[in-house]
């Protein structure tokens, strides 16, 4: 990759919405106005030992990324355009595909469904 490429994914790293959320039949349920502000939020819980990052594709689509690290399963650091191993050097687009090693496999994504005015993401570990 070149450093360019690198600085610019870097820089990308502003704050994000965070939203602490409580679970109900392995059901996570985050409100659609949560993103008013961002096309991503990281849905954190006190039973998951990763976060998850819900990015907002389109008015319809939704992706639930696990932000566990698919080559020695490290915490993923997310930015608005692509998720970060600090360990080893990874990264992930928004839809969860490994773009540079180590990591070849793709990130674990969950069921999301729009259901009125939630995005409800289905936790099937």
């Amino acid at each position: 990759m070149a450093l360019g490429t690198s600085f610019s994914f870097l820089e990308s790293c502003a704050s994000m919405p965070v939203f602490k959320a409580s679970e109900s039949d392995r059901i996570i349920s985050v409100p659609i106005d949560k993103f008013l502000i961002s096309n991503t939020v990281l849905v954190r819980t006190a039973w998951l030992s990763y976060d998850v990052l819900l990015v907002k594709k389109s008015e319809e689509i939704f992706n639930a990324i696990y932000l566990k690290c698919s080559h020695q399963d490290n915490i993923l650091s997310a930015t608005k355009t692509g998720l970060f191993c600090t360990t080893h050097g990874s990264i992930f687009d928004l839809d969860g595909n490994a773009m540079k090693e180590p990591a070849i496999d793709p990130l674990k994504k969950f069921k999301t469904v729009i259901n009125n005015n939630t995005i409800d993401i289905y936790m099937d570990l």
